[in-house]
């Protein structure tokens, strides 16, 4: 990582060049992070699938288990995401040796998160109750969150490491090990769902185990890649001890907790939606769960290219090219508007054809499919919403995006998708499609927020002397 290994991140302002080489910068970072997003998201369509295979309790059981812990996780985890802006902007100004204590902060502040997040899980299924879910969904539900909480520690000490080799613009590595992840959970879900090669048949309690093992092999490939691998040396991240700094590790939490919070309100909202839903059955509870994979699928696209515009504002930020990391803002926004765009036509025309990869029940694949077709709606505002959220982090302004989720999911989105799928005070009760058809008018009003403020905080880098980066 020494300067003279240093990617450029600034090419001289021309009109002829500059469109060019953003995409080129953008490229480099985006496809990586998006197919490593994809990877780590792809193992929960894969006990979808596998366990939709095996039955459709099982099936409910994992998506209820996800429901209950992925948001909770984002929302405590996505704490540590600011540490890839951090580093971003620490690589802009060549401060290369001010990388390594600050990753080493977010390992110490990760230690109060597992511990949170461990105790949430032990009394998790507690919630099941309160939700009114199914007795044969809840055994199974409880057994599959033992197994995501012994992998909880592996998460959360990977995403330091992770935001350190996306925000030296090194995202590759990530890719290769979270693919390498996903084939092992795979292969693991494979044998302990179905009981093969003399392991006993856990159904959907197997893929639990899965995690766990595939968890913690991905954090253990990371560091050994980490440390054995050149261009992070100069970072010093391994060499010596460092004590826990409160001022610091507060510092990073006072700026990464609002990005938590935003994906715990967005992750909230699907979950919490599905279920308040998951007392009209598995039939529901599993119809809601495949949707929720597909559109995740097509929502890595934004989420990359949105954490691609975090490391390169940040960057440029940590370069002081102000009107260049506004234009690069916007540009990147441009650029998930138009791939999305592909999105809403791909889940408008095939929403039920995505969700027979699932499920074989036709009532299941009929309403996750009616779903499916609402969420198509969402591509092109996820797209706005997400990559403004990106752009802001590389900014550091975290708070705002905070607020605006709150006002626009919980405020806006989710009493309505509650007042036309659960009540009859406006309409007929329509279930699940009134609920997504309330989160889509969510998204909708949050990407209209984020793109005003990210023009408001872009303008004000440049006109302010003041402003403060790295």
């Amino acid at each position: 990582m020494k300067a003279t290994e240093d990617r450029n991140i600034i090419e001289p302002i021309g009109s002829s060049n500059k469109i060019d080489f953003e995409l080129k910068i953008f490229a480099s970072l985006a496809i990586p992070i998006f197919f490593s997003q994809l990877a780590s998201h792809a193992t929960g369509v894969i006990a979808a699938l596998m366990t939709g295979s095996y039955s459709t309790v099982d099936q409910a059981a994992v998506a209820t288990g996800n429901m209950l812990f992925w948001p909770v996780f984002f929302g405590v985890g996505g704490s540590l995401f600011i540490v890839t802006a951090y580093v971003a902007q620490f690589y802009g100004a060549k401060k290369f040796e001010e990388i390594g204590p600050h990753v080493k902060q977010a390992f110490w502040l990760c230690i109060p998160l597992i511990a949170l997040v461990s105790i949430y899980l032990i009394f998790a299924g507690n919630l099941l109750d309160f939700f009114k879910t199914p007795e044969n969904v809840q055994k199974i539900t409880k057994n599959y969150l033992l197994g995501l909480l012994v992998g909880t520690p592996a998460l959360f000490l990977f995403q330091p490491l992770k935001s350190f080799s996306e925000g030296i613009t090194r995202p590759i590595p990530i890719t290769v090990i979270n693919l390498g992840m996903v084939t092992l959970n795979a292969a693991l879900n494979y044998v302990f769902i179905f009981g093969k090669f003399g392991f006993p048949e856990m159904g959907g309690s197997g893929c639990g185990v899965s995690f766990a093992i595939s968890t913690w092999s991905a954090l253990l490939a990371l560091i050994l890649y980490i440390y054995f691998s050149k261009p992070y040396q100069s970072a010093n991240l391994f060499k010596g001890y460092t004590p826990p700094d409160l001022k610091k590790m507060g510092e990073i939490f006072k700026l990464g907790f609002p990005i938590g919070a935003c994906i715990f309100v967005e992750f909230g909202l699907f979950s919490g939606s599905g279920l308040l839903l998951s007392n009209l059955g598995q039939n529901t509870i599993a119809s809601h769960a495949i949707a929720m994979q597909v559109t995740t699928v097509t929502f890595m696209l934004p989420l990359s290219i949105g954490l691609a515009a975090a490391v390169r504002s940040g960057n440029l930020l940590g370069a002081g090219e102000f009107v260049r990391a506004r234009y690069s803002s916007f540009f990147a926004i441009i650029v998930a508007v138009i791939l999305a765009s592909f999105n809403f036509v791909l889940l408008l025309n095939y929403g039920t054809f995505f969700a027979s990869f699932f499920n074989t029940d036709p009532i299941v694949t009929s309403l996750a499919g009616s779903l499916i077709f609402i969420a198509a709606f969402m591509q092109l505002s996820d797209g706005i919403s997400f990559t403004g959220q990106g752009a802001l982090r590389g900014y550091k302004d975290t708070l705002a995006p905070l607020y605006i989720m709150i006002l626009a999911f919980w405020c806006f989105g989710l009493p309505v998708g509650y007042i036309l799928g659960l009540t009859d005070l406006v309409v007929p009760e329509k279930g699940a499609i009134g609920m997504w058809i309330g989160l889509c008018l969510g998204v909708l009003l949050a990407s209209v927020l984020v793109f005003l403020r990210l023009d408001k905080t872009s303008r004000r880098a440049i006109e302010d002397s003041d402003f403060k980066v790295v």
